[in-house]
């Protein structure tokens, strides 16, 4: 299953979901746990394209030293330097396996690492979602429990709801104001209300036009002197039996949702 967040993506295993997540566009954390001990830890900050890596690299070793000190429990920590990347391990109260890398062109640093409350072969963990990870796209991709998007850049997260069933994104900017969200058990729903009434319900657009074609469900609806037009698109997505919505409301036309943005 694809995580993305603020134009970074990596491929985790099914049964493993984000747990944590937090920080916007300049910097953040997101922890993707698995059922059992292990759970994948990614952080990211803006940085010049000058950044020493090694410098970065050894401030969060310490920290994690002096923390370890502060516990009173040993640490033990290795650094292998590489051309792309510094990869690294340490052993404490926490056993970690990570690396971290500069992405010039959104201009941040990420580390990733693998991390288990036992001493677990943390190795092919870490390989299998490194190998995933990328940055660097003409469109931003966002994808959580099932929702996967690829939006034109620049957008700010406002808000998020992950429930059972539900998954909501808020985006916006000075331009336009995006609402995405997938729902599960589509093909009940449908069955009961009706692909068109529900989505005119859900997206509360009682006065919009809709329009269907072989991709989903396209509504407008016309705006006033102080409220943009809405428009929204609306998807059954059969392979994961769930309906993915987009609406946005903007005056700017290169904002107006399009097919290609459901990755």
């Amino acid at each position: 299953m694809t995580f993305a967040w603020y134009g970074f993506a990596l491929e985790h295993p099914e049964d493993w979901a984000p747990v944590t997540i937090t920080g916007a566009r300049q910097e953040g954390y997101v922890r993707i746990a698995s059922p059992g001990r292990q759970s994948f830890q990614i952080r990211w900050k803006a940085a010049r394209q000058d950044v020493n890596l090694a410098s970065v690299l050894a401030e969060y070793l310490d920290r994690l030293e002096k923390d370890a000190k502060a516990a009173k429990t040993e640490f033990h920590s290795q650094v292998d330097p590489g051309e792309s990347r510094i990869s690294y391990r340490y052993n404490s109260t926490t056993h970690g396996r990570g690396a971290i890398l500069q992405s010039e062109s959104s201009g941040r640093v990420f580390f990733l690492e693998a991390i288990s409350s036992k001493g677990d072969s943390l190795l092919p963990t870490f390989r299998k979602l490194f190998d995933s990870f990328s940055a660097d796209t003409d469109l931003e991709r966002w994808a959580l429990y099932g929702l996967s998007l690829s939006l034109p850049k620049g957008l700010e997260v406002e808000k998020k709801v992950l429930q059972a069933g539900r998954t909501q994104i808020v985006l916006g900017n000075k331009k336009a104001s995006i609402e995405a969200q997938r729902w599960g058990f589509a093909e009940q729903l449908v069955a009961k209300h009706g692909l068109e009434p529900w989505a005119r319900s859900m997206l509360q657009l009682p006065k919009s036009e809709a329009n269907i074609d072989e991709l989903g469900v396209r509504f407008t609806q016309s705006g006033s002197l102080l409220r943009p037009p809405v428009s929204a698109l609306v998807q059954v997505q059969p392979e994961r039996n769930q309906i993915a919505t987009i609406k946005v409301s903007t005056r700017h036309e290169e904002w107006r949702p399009i097919w290609d943005w459901f990755k």
